[in-house]
C-alpha cells in the first residue's frame, strides 16, 4: 500500500492525492530506470556489403580463385598417349646424305650404324605424354619427312613438333640412324633437349652442325673418322662436349664450340700424323673451356686464351712451353699443327696439355 511522503497517511491504492493533507502522490517503480540521451548524434555504421572497398577486394579473390580452379582443372592430365613412329629411306645408289632435322622438344641421337640391308637412314620418334581437358588425344604431335634423291645425293628434311599444349607433359626421344658407308652432311636441333652425335665407325663427315636452344650438345668421333668439312657444336644454355680420338683430318678444317651460358668440355687424342691444319674455336659467355689435348709424333698444337674478364686461367703442361695466354708444344711449328683459341668472359680456362714423348721429330 502507498503512504503519503509528507504526512505518512496511508493511502489508497490508486489515490492520486493524501485524502488527510491534499500532497500530490509520487509512486516510484523498482523496475523504472532513468534514460539518458547523448548530446551528440552517431553517424550510422554502413553495412560491410556497401563499403566499395571491400566490395572490388572481394570481387578480385573469387576471380584469382574462380582462374585457379579452372586453369588447374584444364591442365590436369586426363589420359596418358604414347607413339612410336618409323621413317625411313632407302633410296638405291647413294653416295652423299644431307640430313636437316629438328624438333622443337626432346632428345635427340645421331648414331653412324647401317640400320637394315638397304637402309641410308632409319628415324625412329618415340612419344609420350597426357592430354588436358582441352588436348586431342588424336593428334599430339607432327612429323614430317620428305626425301629426294638427285643423283648420288640424298637430301631429307625432317621435323617433329610437340604442340604447346602437350610441351609440359610430352617425352620425346628420337634415334637416327645413318649409313657410315655414304659421306655425311648433317644438321640437326633441339630447341629443348639434348643432340649428340656418336661415331664409333669408319665414317667420312663432309659437314657437322648440331644446335640445342636449351640442352646439352655432344660429339664423339672416334673409330677412323675422316672429316672433309667443318664442324659446329652451338647450344644457349647448357654443355658443350667434344671427343676426336685418332681421325684423319683432310684440309684445312675449323671446329667451332660454342655455349652462351654453360661449360665447354674438349678431349682430344691425336698422336698419328694429320694431313693439314686443324682449327679449333671454343667460346663461352658466361661458364668454363675445360682442354684435354694428348699430341705425339709430328702433330704439334699452339694454344691461345683470352684472360677471362672474371675468372683465371689454370694449366698442366708436359712438354709445352709460354705461358697462361700462349702456351705451344716444344715441337711447334710442325708441318701441320692444331690451333686452339679459348675464350670466356666470366668463368675460367682449364687446359691439361700433353707432347707424350721427349724425342721431337726433326
Amino acid at each position: 500500500m502507498p503512504y503519503c511522503q509528507r504526512c505518512g497517511t496511508q493511502l489508497e491504492e490508486n489515490a492520486r492525492f493524501c485524502h488527510k493533507c491534499g500532497t500530490h502522490v509520487v509512486i516510484y517503480s523498482l523496475s523504472t530506470k532513468p534514460q539518458y540521451q547523448s548530446s551528440k548524434t552517431s553517424a550510422p555504421l554502413r553495412p560491410i556489403h556497401k563499403d566499395p572497398l571491400i566490395v572490388v577486394v572481394i570481387g578480385l579473390v573469387v576471380i584469382l580463385l574462380t582462374a585457379a580452379i579452372v586453369v588447374t582443372f584444364v591442365a590436369a592430365p586426363l589420359e596418358p598417349w604414347d607413339s612410336n613412329v618409323t621413317l625411313v629411306d632407302n633410296s638405291p645408289n647413294v653416295r652423299t646424305l644431307n640430313l636437316n632435322f629438328d624438333t622443337n622438344i626432346g632428345a635427340v641421337s645421331i648414331i653412324t650404324l647401317k640400320a637394315g640391308i638397304a637402309n641410308n637412314l632409319l628415324i625412329n620418334v618415340q612419344v609420350n605424354g597426357s592430354r588436358g581437358l582441352l588436348g586431342n588425344i588424336n593428334d599430339p604431335f607432327i612429323t614430317t619427312f620428305d626425301n629426294q634423291t638427285i643423283g648420288d645425293t640424298l637430301t631429307v628434311n625432317s621435323r617433329v613438333e610437340v604442340k604447346n599444349s602437350y610441351n609440359t607433359r610430352a617425352n620425346v626421344a628420337v634415334q637416327i640412324y645413318v649409313n657410315p658407308d655414304l659421306e655425311l652432311n648433317l644438321n640437326v636441333s633441339s630447341i629443348t633437349g639434348r643432340v649428340s652425335f656418336s661415331a664409333d665407325k669408319p665414317a667420312t663427315i663432309q659437314n657437322l652442325k648440331l644446335k640445342a636452344t636449351t640442352g646439352e650438345v655432344e660429339a664423339n668421333l672416334q673409330g677412323n673418322i675422316t672429316l672433309i668439312g667443318d664442324i659446329s657444336l652451338q647450344t644457349t644454355t647448357g654443355a658443350v662436349n667434344f671427343r676426336m680420338y685418332e681421325n684423319t683430318i683432310s684440309g684445312n678444317r675449323t671446329i667451332n664450340l660454342k655455349s652462351t651460358t654453360g661449360s665447354i668440355n674438349m678431349d682430344i687424342t691425336q698422336t698419328k700424323t694429320l694431313d693439314s691444319n686443324l682449327n679449333v674455336n671454343a667460346d663461352a659467355t658466361t661458364g668454363s673451356v675445360n682442354l684435354e689435348l694428348i699430341i705425339d709424333g709430328s702433330v704439334s698444337a699452339k694454344i691461345i686464351s683470352d684472360k677471362p674478364s672474371f675468372g683465371n686461367i689454370e694449366t698442366n703442361l708436359k712438354n709445352f712451353s709460354g705461358n697462361d695466354t700462349l702456351l705451344h708444344s716444344n715441337n711447334y711449328p710442325a708441318i701441320f699443327n692444331i690451333d686452339f683459341h679459348n675464350r670466356v668472359t666470366t668463368g675460367s680456362i682449364n687446359i691439361g696439355a700433353a707432347y707424350q714423348t721427349t724425342t721431337f721429330p726433326s
